[in-house]
């Protein structure tokens, strides 16, 4: 299967989760129902954060086997976080959600990036190499959200998508690059 289809297998698994997670989120009620969206974030999160490190290390989209699912599950719970604040912030002012999700996500895709490379998580906190696909992701996040208020759900999540998978693209290339080169 080629790069850019093995990519798309786990942007569209990171789309559905975002998209479930906003509908979830806008829904709570309470507590619970708040902690459910969180969970489905972390659950979707890890699923994509192991099939794209099948990924950037040539092995099959589901192989458990060897995949560093502790430490992505961590990551994912960062994530999750991060847009939860995003969500949160958005609610009062996009724009600054906008680039508060920006500059946590350069630290999330950093944190992310390490144990691609096999490295401990934490032990490179920020990337200069992520600022550009985080920027895209953010921005691409900031667009699907207004359109999703707009009532143009449609356009923003494949919006959202394709900002992902440009993301995902550069962010395969830039694993990949530094693991040859480590």
């Amino acid at each position: 299967m080629k790069d850019q289809l093995r990519i798309a297998v786990f942007t569209i698994i990171e789309g559905v989760t975002l998209v479930a997670w906003l509908a979830l989120a806008r829904g709570a009620a309470n507590t619970g129902s708040r902690l459910a969206a969180l969970a489905v974030l972390v659950v979707g999160f890890t699923i994509e954060h192991i099939v794209a490190y099948n990924v950037i290390h040539n092995r099959g989209l589901l192989e458990l086997q060897g995949a560093p699912i502790g430490k992505k599950a961590v990551v994912s719970l960062i994530e999750s976080v991060i847009w939860a604040v995003w969500l949160i912030l958005a609610d009062m002012n996009a724009i600054v959600a906008t680039l508060v999700l920006a500059g946590l996500l350069v630290v999330e895709h950093t944190l992310s990036d390490n144990v691609f490379r096999g490295k401990d998580i934490f032990s490179k906190l920020l990337d200069a190499h992520t600022i550009g696909f985080s920027l895209i992701e953010a921005v691409g996040a900031g667009i699907w959200l207004a359109l999703v208020d707009a009532n143009m759900a449609v356009v923003g999540i494949a919006i959202l998508v394709a900002a992902s998978f440009i993301e995902h693209t550069l962010a395969v290339a830039l694993s990949r690059k530094q693991t040859v080169s480590a």
